[in-house]
């Protein structure tokens, strides 16, 4: 053994024991004052791993819970309201039986019965409109909806229907297919040009600061330019929503026109674009399809001339008219019959880029049986970006489309597929009855008899029959919506309820503290601690040896 006083070899190694055990006990203290095992990854990093994927699961089945629980209450809503329908609906059965009692009725009893069936359907549409979870309404049909097919999201924004105008609704699941032309879509616009000009009959001027001298009206190759107006003068553009007059001045510049023109033209319904290298203005419709579009230049003499995108008139060399299309789509009834629906593109209202049905079907004239006027539309992306002079070139496709499903979910499980879909059919009148199949007859809904006035019109019988069938859709849809309530979303609730205590359980076994251990760890380190102390203070006695071997 070696003495020596500069290096206390015993001294160092006790305090690296008192380190150890100082650490040790902090630890221990740390696990009992705060109840937690874990409290660093480096305490036990496999159970560290296992128990935050625990954490964020548990969570999320919480939250779930909370949907689930939100679900119900909604349901429920919707349930409270289906039972009020239900009483208006057994009260309008009695008053059909009331007014068949035709032995013991005149017609002022008739018109008084026929008054509170009117009452009844209003009351009818009112609880379809006004039944609401916070903003969702709940039975006006806004519930189900169309799910784009994945080939429809690049050039089709949405595909709509009204429930109102489908006597024959739609089959849940029903796949809504678009047939288009066999080239495709390109949707154009009207367009014409004005050639400006700074000395008679020059074609291109210097740029957008130039002052303007004239206007021509011209052709795709300016070969053979038309005089439109001299300045000043007065340039009345007429769009396909309005008209625009711009006063040409002295000083009125390129820029200043086309500033004009585009400052405007939301309004009046035209757009323009300047090309420097052949001075021409393009001049565009800002919808869609077929419409209006002129140029009237008046100059100071008085000289007038129009130029109408109207291809028929005679006038019209320099403009072309955009292009009228029409789209037929797909789908499969509430009776399994299949459907096909021709829709014509909008192009007097909107920007053209919705496609709607004109008329209804299948028969030629009212009162349809499966769709009525505007019970569909289809709406594509503006592809053109706004730019003056590009079309919207929609490819052919087979599987443009939509499938007719619920678009409301509830949000079940802690993953993001865990939901359940709620599909509450549309309950206001001139959706309810139509299984009665009596369009043909002129009793479509519900709403009809009202409008119809069936009671003092002799038309009980079908009444009755109408008022039958808006029973059984009620009761289907009230029997679906306790099935979805108690199948579906309760037994996910009793599921959800067990997960989170088991997984609480689990998480509590590896995060928690286990006292009874931890304070006989406690213990033991505690007097690991003090007895390092103590040794420390013997070991740092050691080096007094030496001076006894001095002193002798």
């Amino acid at each position: 053994m070696t003495l020596g006083v500069n290096y206390n070899t015993t001294a160092v190694r006790t305090h690296q024991t008192l380190k150890v055990a100082d650490r040790n006990l902090s630890n221990v203290i740390e696990r009992l004052s705060t109840g937690i095992r874990l409290n660093r990854t480096s305490d036990d990093p496999a159970s560290m791993v296992l128990a935050n994927k625990l954490r964020y699961q548990l969570s999320g089945l919480q939250q779930a819970s909370a949907n689930s629980e939100s679900g119900v209450t909604m349901l429920q809503t919707a349930e409270g309201a289906l039972d009020e329908t239900s009483s208006l609906l057994n009260r309008m059965r009695q008053l059909a039986l009331a007014a068949n009692n035709s032995g013991a009725n005149d017609s002022n009893q008739l018109s008084a019965l026929q008054g509170e069936l009117d009452e009844a359907i209003s009351s009818v549409n009112r609880i379809a409109t006004d039944t609401r979870f916070g903003s969702l309404a709940l039975l006006n049909g806004e519930l189900g909806g169309n799910q784009l097919s994945t080939s429809s999201r690049p050039y089709i924004s949405a595909i709509d229907f009204d429930a109102g105008q489908l006597p024959g609704g739609i089959k849940k699941g029903s796949q809504i297919g678009i047939t288009m032309p066999p080239a495709g879509l390109t949707l154009d616009k009207a367009k014409t040009s004005v050639v400006l000009s700074t000395t008679a009959g020059a074609a291109t001027p210097p740029g957008l600061t130039t002052a303007i001298v004239g206007l021509w009206q011209d052709d795709a190759t300016f070969g053979a330019p038309v005089q439109l107006n001299t300045v000043p003068g007065t340039l009345t553009l007429t769009g396909a929503s309005g008209t625009q007059n711009i006063a040409l001045s002295a000083s009125t510049t390129v820029g200043d026109v086309l500033a004009q023109i585009n400052a405007g033209g939301a309004t009046y319904g035209m757009q323009a674009a300047f090309d420097s290298a052949t001075g021409a203005f393009t001049l565009e419709s800002t919808r869609f399809g077929a419409g209006n579009l002129s140029v009237t230049g008046t100059a100071m003499n008085g000289n007038t001339s129009l130029f109408n995108s109207d291809i028929t008139a005679p006038v019209n060399a320099f403009a072309t008219d955009g292009t009228n299309h029409q789209l037929q789509i797909s789908y499969v009834d509430l009776n399994h019959t299949a459907r096909f629906v021709t829709l014509d593109q909008e192009v007097t209202s909107g920007n053209g880029l919705t496609f709607s049905n004109i008329a209804g079907g299948p028969e030629a004239a009212p009162p349809y049986t499966a769709y009525g006027v505007k019970a569909f539309s289809v709406t594509f992306k503006d592809l053109s970006d706004k730019i003056v002079g590009a079309t919207a070139n929609i490819p052919f496709d087979t599987t443009y489309g939509a499938t007719r499903e619920s678009t409301t979910m509830i949000h079940t499980g802690a993953l993001t597929n865990q939901q359940v879909a709620v599909d509450l059919p549309d309950m206001r009148a001139s959706a309810l009855g139509n299984s009665a199949n009596l369009a043909s007859m002129g009793l479509s809904t519900l709403q009809s008899l009202s409008t119809s006035q069936a009671f003092i019109t002799d038309r009980i019988g079908e009444a009755l029959q109408v008022i039958d069938a808006a029973i059984t859709e009620v009761t289907r849809a009230r029997g679906a919506l306790g099935s979805l309530q108690s199948n579906a979303i309760e037994t996910t609730l009793n599921s959800l309820s067990n997960s989170i205590e088991n997984l609480t359980s689990s998480q509590s076994q590896l995060r928690d503290t286990d006292f009874a251990l931890e304070s006989a760890n406690f213990a033991k380190q505690n007097i690991l601690y003090q007895a390092a102390t103590a040794m420390l203070g013997q070991a740092n006695q050691v080096p007094q040896t030496v001076l006894k071997l001095l002193q002798q």
